[in-house]
């Protein structure tokens, strides 16, 4: 007992100190570790040997009893003792306790020092660090205590100063380095805008927790200080500026001829250039240059103040014009700054004429209000032009500019003549005047000399520009009246002071008040205002009228109304003339029978009273009220009618009298009784059906008038309804048979009385089962659990029960993520559609229901809870990795340098427990060691033991799960060796000489960068500003003051400015400075100088190089490339046929990543639609396979049962469509079935196929444009067939019909030709002409219209024309062609006779010709440090010239010509290809003797008469077109070493062979549209083509490369030709291969074999016989030809 459970002699604990007040956290561990129950078997109780107690203890427990504040009481620990006690034997023990204090992040950082404020020259370069004192301190320990320094965006509007421009400095400066806080220079500093920046900068701590981290914020001033940095520029009003500059400033001026002015008057104002900075140098002025050149003798220019004089007559015949060019420089040291203007000095002639001024018209016309510069017109709306000439100056003289003198200031006269407006609100309405009268007059400036005044006279036109003036009206009062009276009240008048139409006003009541606006009217020309409705004494009207003239400019006026009373000369009168009403015979005493109504038009009381009618004194009538009541008894057997005469008097005594009509009707006493017959009611309904009719119950009441008018009604808590006036029953709801099978009600009728009468009838409804409905589940709720990543999962099967005897249950997903689920409409089984992620969502709930089913109630739906297993499949991930390291030689080992901690995404342990270890080679490992489980990097051994500055720390974090996964960091630790000679500072101080030369010793090794190269390798996505390398200067101190002595400069690699240079105590920081993409350049060489003023720089080690490595990275999904046909709105559209057999091609889709490597290379993988509710192995998908790599999508069974259109999706996935790092993205494919009726045939009558199928692309474009957007596909192109009288089919070969499709993109089905829109667009007559004439324009033949194709069923290729010939002419003609062929065969046979021998005979000169040495050629490489010849090869650049080295004979005919031509076998073409890279292989080819003795010849090209015509784009792929032609001369070389593209050590030379190619002419068109027309409508070439190669050889040779459909997708073209000519049309995205001579088997496709330099070509003798190139085998090759086989 009393014993410490850890076995130590004393307790340690931790507890975090308290936020705010908080008491109430916990130690760890909980409790005391020490044996025994502290309540049966030991005593426990603190002991505080200092100060008062701050725990109390509740069992093993300790509880706070004072909050904990560890930054302001220093607390890291608190000491105390806990006294044990044995309950049996007494003992005590005091055990010491121990309480470690934890920091909780509850201090924000605090500035140091504030308020923060800096002076910067503007002229600091780029990258400078400007100051270097911000400081904040946090309180809290550890990470929490650590500062990091960020600028964010701020108020730039804050300014202390209204002179200053200021901005947020944010962006324009920043801080590199958080920890340290420095700010430097980020971009370019110009005073001239901005003089003071305010930089908002944030302090924060580094908490673990990011939510958990303080901050504060300070404001850093900098002011920027003027340099010397612009140029002085002229100024002068009217100038166009550019930052405060003028831009090409220009001076005029003008002299007299033959005389001197002295001072000349310069325009626009005097010649006058300021210093542009604040510091204000002074400017010198001087010429200098100018044209004619002698304008120094006539004119000079004042160098302090700009004044310029003439000092020498000058006359016109010796010039006219002077164009001097003046400079104004700054006085100030040199370099000086400068700028320059231009000076025209125009040489006047001697005046001796006044000007005259004449004008287009005297009398003008112009809008009043007319803005300034409005111009003034003519009667015929032509502005007047004034011109003024000079009998003085003749047809080249310059015309002066002449001052126009006008007598008023409202108008003026233009430099170009245009009298304008020149006042604002020139106004024509009075009292204005509206006719000006003035003079003008011109004057020449320069002589003062003015013309005859002319006298001009403008009239303003009006404007609508004034609203009319209503005149005030005095109060009116009228007196009371009736509607029918209409009486004037007022008459209004306005006046406007516009003219014309202007001034036409029209009147209109605005607003009445109390609702009178139907009491009165007003006339709207006149302005009389009537009464027309009736007025009442005492009421009083505001009639607000309004005066608008036709511009919608108006006023308003009130006009106040009193009614007072009239004359009483007016009856009362009734509303009706004749009451007629019924009264029943059993109404009560004083009950109203009616209510008359009499109005007096005087508004006077009236008093009822009956007249006449009432002899019987049953009625009365209210004196006030006008209420008839019955006062006694009525007896409807006694009297039926009762005619009363009541008046109506007012209090004048007038009165009017109505006729009140009253029957009385009987009382209701008899019940309505239904049919006894039809009783009791049976009716028959379905369940189901909602307003169904059931069946009709009637009734009938011997009562008369509204007591026989019967209703019915049925209780209103069964789903019926009955209408209440036909007795008609219907459903109000659906009836369930299942529910209730049966109802029985009671129908109620009732007649009209108020005093109703009922009659009652019982109704049977039986109920007709039906099927309906809906399935339910039985359970409620579904546990499963399944393992994360796995796809295709089965998760559960739902069941559900419909009651119905034809149950039907379609099960359908209600809740749930359908991208990750998805369940069998049929059998309820629910999959994974992909993996689960158990670290996104560790519980999916889904709802399962059914189509049938919409409910939500219970049983209506199953929830199935599926709980995700976690897997080991998230690799550790660094949380930071710090920058750059920088340590000092002398720190002791132990000591720790950088911590790497890393966290797992997995859920659960152990596959989310982290270790860490240090991987890699080199010397790293010898020096740095890794705590295991907290990621600290020590140091391990003395740094001073090796030399170097720079290690890579390869740390590795590996998880503990199965199977174990991780990742790697690099962390760069610079070493900063320390110089231990302390007069090393003085020594590479240096001393200054007279000279100023640096005084150092030849053995100085001064400052110098510690290696020749660096390499750097960058992902693509690091973020801008990040520091790649840390550049260690070697012998570099950390100045007592102010930045480093030296600096940094990037000389060649940075012209893009990618990169930025910063500077640090012991090196030079490489910063990002712009974004990188890999796909836009993969590597960058820096060349990186060091230079200092003040320290020696050793000249061996100023310059390094810098290799930075961009890392591509998955950053880009891939991209569909959709054609015209096959790609419309993202979606591809294909057709098959019911014959098309299985395994045939019908699509290709293709898609482009610009990713490269692995990340680029694409997976095709085909989809159905997720909502088709149809079988599994009627999907659509299952008619088709689509190859994984290539895209070309087949079919995979017969479409027997097949729907149309079939809609599925194809997705292209890259990185090799893993799972983990991938992009996808799909399109739609759309497959229609393609039979006779959809089928159209455009008919060519004059033109073969091969002609029309180089228009194949025209003629869709024209389909397309023809019909209005239809998709159009063209399926073939054939000889034209018809058929004869007899029903044979004949075939023409010279006409053609182009067999075609339309497709509607909205419903995405084939047309037949019956549509409609066919009909409308391309049968019609008129569209069917329009079609024929677009169709033979573009095909340059006769098209005759469109008709339905002869579909020919039998498998037969070709059908020839049956020709019925007679016997005798047919054996003559067989004698004929045999004759021809003999001929023609001798003459053949002759021919290779000949052909041969000379043949022989240049194979034997060729063997007595000896090879020179030739000069080797080295190839380039791009990467030298290839370690096998495979790497060696793809790294080799493309050449830009290649040499061919022939042997000749060094001695005899120096005049040897070889001939090239088809004539001489000797050197033949037939064989001629690229040089390649690919060595000899052993297994596919045989190499020839020759082959080991001749050597592989490069070409040297001399282009002789080649013309070369591609109609190709490069894309952004970095290959070449190539153009080789061979001319003229050739050189032999038999060494093989002098191939520049031979691999070194390979036992197989690559070899050159010259051949000669045979012309070749395909046009092969496959179903899925790669189809080209070189005379397109668009003609558009295709731009994505990628490097086309092309060898041109021989001698004419004329190839028109179609689309070749060869395996992988490759064309290749290869034209031989003097003269030659080449029209070659790639299909997009194709890397064509320039020989037809060779293709690539799918292995080579399959691994990307794609050269640059033509790699893939292998040599040897080779088999051309499945190439069509079959002649090729049986050549003769010499052991002496040098031959290169393509």
């Amino acid at each position: 007992m009393c014993e410490v459970e850890t076995g130590q002699t004393n307790i340690i604990l931790d507890i975090e100190e308290s936020r705010g007040n908080f008491t109430g956290q916990t130690t760890t561990p909980a409790e005391l570790p020490i044996f025994g129950d502290p309540y049966t078997e030991i005593a426990l109780d603190l002991v505080f040997p200092k100060g008062h107690p701050t725990f109390l203890l509740e069992g093993k427990s300790l509880r706070l009893i004072q909050p904990l504040d560890r930054d302001e009481e220093n607390l890291s620990h608190i000491v105390f003792q806990v006294s044990c006690t044995i309950r049996e034997s007494n003992k005590k023990r005091n055990i010491p306790l121990i309480v470690r204090v934890s920091d909780v992040n509850d201090n924000a950082p605090h500035f140091m020092n504030t308020p923060y404020e800096i002076t910067v020259p503007e002229s600091t370069p780029l990258g400078t660090t400007v100051y270097r004192n911000i400081q904040a301190l946090d309180k809290d320990a550890g990470v929490n205590g650590l500062v990091e320094y960020f600028i964010v965006k701020g108020d730039a509007n804050s300014t202390d100063d209204e002179k200053l421009t200021s901005a947020d400095g944010y962006g324009t400066f920043a801080i590199s380095f958080p920890h340290q806080g420095q700010v430097t220079v980020a971009k370019t500093l110009d005073y001239e805008k901005i003089q003071r920046y305010y930089l908002t900068i944030v302090a924060s701590d580094r908490a673990r927790n990011v939510a958990d981290r303080l901050s504060s914020t300070t404001t850093l001033t900098v002011n920027i200080a003027d340099s010397d940095d612009m140029d002085p520029s002229f100024i002068y009003r009217g100038c166009v500026l550019l930052d405060g500059a003028c831009i090409n400033p220009e001076y005029t001026a003008s002299v007299p001829a033959g005389s001197v002015q002295g001072v000349l008057n310069v325009l626009p104002e005097r010649i006058q250039a300021v210093d542009l900075d604040t510091i204000s140098s002074r400017i010198r002025y001087s010429f200098a240059s100018g044209v004619p050149g002698n304008y120094a003798d006539y004119f000079e220019i004042d160098e302090e103040t700009g004044v310029l004089k003439q000092i020498k007559a000058v006359d016109t015949s010796t010039a006219k014009r002077y164009d001097i060019v003046v400079r104004a420089e700054e006085i100030s040291p040199p370099p000086r700054r400068f700028t320059t203007a231009k000076l025209t000095i125009a040489v006047k002639p001697v005046d001796a004429n006044p000007p005259v001024i004449s004008s287009s018209d005297i009398v003008g016309y112009v809008d009043e209000n007319s803005p300034i510069g409005t111009k003034v017109v003519d009667a015929q709306g032509v502005p007047i032009t004034l011109r003024t000439t000079d009998d003085d100056l003749g047809e080249d003289d310059p015309k002066p500019n002449y001052i126009y003198e006008l007598t008023t200031p409202s108008f003026n006269v233009t430099s170009s003549g245009i009298l304008i407006v020149n006042e604002e609100g020139l106004d024509r309405d009075p009292p204005a005047p509206g006719r000006y009268k003035f003079q003008v007059v011109a004057r020449e400036p320069r002589t003062n000399a003015a013309s005859a005044p002319l006298s001009l006279t403008v009239h303003l036109r009006d404007v609508n520009d004034n609203a009319p003036k209503l005149a005030m009206v005095a109060p009116v009062s009228i007196s009371a009246g009736d509607e029918h009276e209409q009486r004037l009240v007022a008459q209004m008048m306005a006046t406007d002071i516009d003219e014309g139409p202007n001034a036409v006003v029209t009147y209109s009541i605005y607003h009445v008040s109390n609702n009178g606006l139907q009491k009165f009217h007003i006339n709207e020309q006149t302005g009389e205002i009537h009464t027309q409705g009736r007025l009442l004494a005492g009421e009083q009207y505001s009639i607000t009228v309004q005066a608008t003239d036709i511009g919608g400019l108006s006023s308003q006026a009130i006009v106040e109304v009193t009614v007072t009373p009239g004359p009483n000369t007016k009856p009362p009168r009734f509303t009706n003339a004749l009451y007629e009403v019924q009264v029943s015979e059993g109404a009560e005493i004083n009950s109203t029978v009616t209510v008359v109504h009499a109005d007096d038009p005087e508004n006077d009381p009236v008093v009822y009273s009956i007249m006449s009618g009432n002899d019987l004194r049953q009625f009365s009538v209210g004196q006030q009220s006008g209420i008839i009541m019955v006062i006694r008894k009525l007896d409807r057997e006694s009297l039926t009618r009762y005619q009363l005469i009541v008046k109506a008097e007012d209090n004048g005594g007038l009165s009017s009298s109505a006729t009140v009509n009253i029957k009385v009707t009987d009382i209701n006493d008899k019940n309505p009784e239904f049919d006894e017959l039809t009783q009791p009611y049976v009716f028959h309904v379905d369940e189901g059906l909602d307003n169904a009719f059931v069946g009709i119950v009637h009734a009938t009441d011997a009562d008369e008038g509204i007591n026989a008018e019967i209703t019915y009604s049925i209780p209103t808590d069964i789903p019926f309804s009955i209408n209440n006036k036909s007795g008609e029953i219907r459903t109000s709801d659906k009836l369930d048979y299942e529910r209730l099978s049966e109802y029985k009600f009671v129908v109620t009728a009732k007649d009209g009385a108020p005093d109703a009468r009922l009659g009652t009838a019982s109704v049977t409804v039986v109920v007709h089962d039906l099927p309906d409905e809906v399935p339910k589940f039985n359970d409620a709720s579904i546990n499963v659990r399944i393992p994360e990543n796995m796809e295709n999962f089965p998760v559960a099967t739902v069941q559900a029960h419909d009651p119905d005897s034809a149950p039907e249950i379609t099960y359908v997903l209600r809740k749930g993520d359908a991208e990750l689920f998805k369940v069998s409409p049929k059998t309820g089984e629910v999959r994974t559609t992909k993996g689960l992620d158990y670290e996104k969502k560790q519980q999916h709930q889904l709802v399962i229901g059914t189509i049938e089913n919409d409910g939500d109630a219970l049983g209506d739906t199953v929830q199935i809870i599926v709980e995700v297993e976690d897997r080991n499949d998230v690799s550790p991930v660094f949380i930071s990795v710090p920058g750059p390291v920088t340590v000092n030689d002398d720190q002791p080992i132990g000591s720790v340098i950088a911590t790497m901690p890393a966290i797992d995404g997995d859920g659960t342990p152990p596959g989310n427990v982290i270790r860490y270890e240090l991987v890699g080679r080199g010397k790293a490992l010898k020096y740095f060691q890794i705590d295991p489980d907290t990621g600290a990097v020590r140091i391990r051994d003395e740094l001073r033991k090796e030399e170097d500055t720079e290690y890579q720390v390869d740390i590795r974090a590996y998880d503990m799960g199965d199977p174990q996964l991780s990742s790697v960091a690099m962390l760069p630790v610079y070493v900063r060796h320390l110089l231990v000679d302390s007069n090393e500072e003085s020594f590479m101080e240096g001393k200054m000489d007279s000279d100023k030369a640096l005084v150092t010793s030849s053995e100085t090794v001064g400052l110098a960068f510690g290696d020749d190269s660096y390499v750097i390798s960058v992902p693509e996505s690091t973020p801008v500003n990040s520091t790649l390398k840390l550049i260690q200067i070697v012998n570099s101190k950390k100045p007592s003051k102010g930045a480093p002595n030296f600096k940094c400069e990037i000389v060649r690699g940075n012209e893009l400015g990618i990169f930025d240079l910063s500077i640090e105590d012991y090196g030079c920081l490489i910063v990002l400075a712009k974004p990188l993409d890999y796909e836009t350049k993969t590597t960058y060489t820096l060349d990186l100088q060091l230079a200092s003023q003040r320290y020696f720089v050793s000249p061996r080690k100023d310059r390094t190089t810098v290799n930075v490595m961009v890392q591509d990275e998955n950053d880009n999904p891939p991209e569909f490339i959709f054609n015209r046909l096959h790609g419309q709105n993202e979606t591809y559209y294909a057709v098959v046929t019911p014959e098309m057999d299985i395994d045939t091609p019908v699509l290709q889709v293709r898609a482009i990543d610009r990713d490269s490597g692995k990340f680029g290379l694409l997976r095709y993988k085909l989809y159905d639609d997720e909502d088709l509710s149809i079988e599994s192995d009627q999907l659509p998908s299952t008619y088709f396979r689509l190859t994984e790599d290539t895209g070309i999508l087949r079919t995979a069974k017969l479409f027997s049962d097949a729907k149309f259109p079939m809609i599925f999706y194809v997705e292209a996935s890259d990185n090799e469509a893993q799972e983990q790092g991938s992009h996808h993205t799909r399109a739609r494919v759309v497959i229609n079935q393609l039979t006779d009726a959809s089928r159209l045939a455009l008919g060519f009558s004059d033109a073969a196929p091969n002609k029309i199928r180089n228009h194949y692309t025209g003629l869709e474009e024209l389909f397309e444009e023809q019909t209005k957007g239809l998709v159009s596909g063209i399926e073939r192109i054939s000889n034209r067939k018809y058929t004869t009288s007899n029903g044979t089919v004949v075939e023409n070969p010279e006409a053609t019909d182009v067999w075609f499709y339309l497709i509607d993109p909205k419903s995405e089905r084939l047309l037949s030709r019956n549509d409609s829109i066919i009909q409308e667009t391309l049968l019609e007559p008129a569209a069917a002409t329009e079609l024929n004439l677009a169709a033979s324009s573009l095909a340059h033949a006769n098209a005759d219209g469109i008709h339905a194709p002869i579909q020919i069923r039998e498998q037969v290729h070709k059908i020839k024309a049956a020709i019925a010939i007679d016997d005798e002419v047919f054996s003559f003609t067989l004698i004929s062609i045999s004759i021809i062929i003999l001929i023609l065969g001798t003459i053949g046979i002759i021919y290779i006779c000949i052909s041969w021998s000379k043949y022989k005979n240049f194979k034997q000169r060729i063997r007595h010709y000896s090879a020179p040495s030739p000069t080797r050629y080295d190839p380039v490489i791009v990467n030298s440090q290839a370690t096998n010849s495979s790497d060696a090869v793809a790294n080799l650049k493309e050449y830009e010239t290649q040499m061919l080295a022939m042997a000749v004979p060094p001695d005899g005919d120096e005049d040897l010509q070889l001939d090239f031509s088809a004539k001489n076998h000797a050197f033949s073409l037939d064989n001629v290809s690229y040089i390649t890279h690919k060595p000899n292989g052993a297994g596919d080819m045989q190499s020839s003797n020759t082959h080991l003795d001749s050597s592989t010849g490069t070409m040297s090209t001399i282009r002789h008469n080649n013309l070369n015509n591609m109609n190709n784009n490069n894309n952004n792929l970095t290959l070449n077109n190539r153009q080789n032609t061979f001319n003229r001369t050739l050189e032999m070389n038999s060494r093989n070493n002098a191939n520049p593209l031979a691999l070194a050590g390979n036992s197989n030379p690559a070899t050159l062979t010259l051949g000669r190619i045979k012309h070749h002419n395909s046009n092969q068109y496959k179903n899925d549209g790669y189809k080209f027309d070189s005379s397109s409508r668009n003609n558009l070439s295709n731009a994505n083509a990628q490097n086309n190669g092309f060898s041109t050889l021989g001698r004419r040779g004329n190839t028109f490369g179609g689309m070749a459909s060869l395996n992988g997708g490759e064309f290749m073209t290869n034209t031989l030709g003097r003269n030659n000519q080449q029209n070659n049309r790639i299909y997009a995205g194709e890397l064509p291969i320039a020989n037809p001579l060779f293709q690539r088997s799918n292995a080579d496709v399959s691994q990307n074999h794609l050269s640059f330099t033509n790699e893939n070509v292998s040599f040897g003798k080779r088999d051309y016989g499945q190439m069509s190139f079959s002649y090729l085998n049986d050549l003769d090759r010499s052991e002496v030809e040098t031959t290169t086989e393509l």
